[in-house]
């Protein structure tokens, strides 16, 4: 199998995979009674007002913003991932997933940044739990599809990091008149 070379395509591709994945079983806990509201209900209300967000579009909207946010996060997982190495990648996942649950959920959800918060104590868990899985499923395909020279040193950060003298110049065709 060919594997991804470019770390922007590996994270937003590693990223769909864990939102899908975390859509999955934040469904299952919500109809398990474990969740007041969904992640993308949650993602709807940075972007519309609390009524607007059971509407088609207003799902629609919801869905999007959280495949935005989960492919900037699978970006963000790739550079982790390709600094710290790929061994212990569900580790360095639910990490992530973690470090994402506070942040969006916790600092942002109290700043005001969506217009749903929840209120009971298990739909806090649960949604912890859809971050969890979210990082481990993010970061294990992240390192299952990603070239080993993504996470070895061998494909530079960014084309600005490539010395001059690492390139090979040829020198120009002569044109003659």
């Amino acid at each position: 199998m060919k594997k991804i070379r470019d770390r922007l395509q590996l994270g937003v591709v590693a990223g769909l995979t864990g939102v899908v994945v975390k859509d999955l079983v934040g469904g299952l806990l919500s109809r398990a009674g474990w969740a007041e509201e969904r992640g993308p209900q949650r993602a709807a209300g940075m972007l519309l007002p609390a009524y607007k967000i059971y509407t088609p579009l207003g799902r629609l909207a919801g869905w999007l913003a959280d495949a935005a946010v989960g492919s900037l996060l699978g970006i963000a997982s790739v550079y982790t991932l390709s600094f710290t190495g790929k061994d212990r990648a569900a580790l360095k996942g639910l990490t992530t997933g973690a470090l994402a649950w506070v942040g969006l959920y916790g600092v942002m959800g109290n700043i005001g940044a969506t217009t749903v918060r929840p209120v009971q104590p298990k739909t806090v868990i649960s949604e912890f739990i859809n971050h969890a899985v979210y990082g481990v499923v993010t970061t294990a395909t992240a390192a299952y599809l990603g070239d080993e020279q993504l996470f070895e040193g061998g494909i530079p950060w960014s084309a600005s990091s490539i010395r001059m003298e690492e390139i090979p110049l040829r020198p120009a065709p002569r044109h003659v008149n």
